[in-house]
């Protein structure tokens, strides 16, 4: 391995999970619920939200990470 090289591995109990598309846009399907989101980026840290999907509803929920 060479020292610019990084890997991340993901390991969930679940399949509630997502990797995020260029430009940052993401897209998960839940089911009808309460859920804590958890964004993480690799420099920049950690970031949780929550959101509450209706039945057959969507609902939008933006992240933000600034540089430091």
């Amino acid at each position: 391995m060479h020292n610019w090289m990084q890997a991340f591995v993901g390991v969930f109990s679940h399949p509630l999970h997502t990797v995020s598309k260029a430009g940052g846009a993401y897209e998960i399907k839940l089911p009808a619920g309460t859920y804590e989101i958890t964004a993480i980026h690799e420099k920049l840290g950690t970031q949780k939200q929550m959101v509450t999907v209706a039945e057959n509803g969507s609902a939008d929920l933006n992240f933000t990470f600034k540089a430091n």
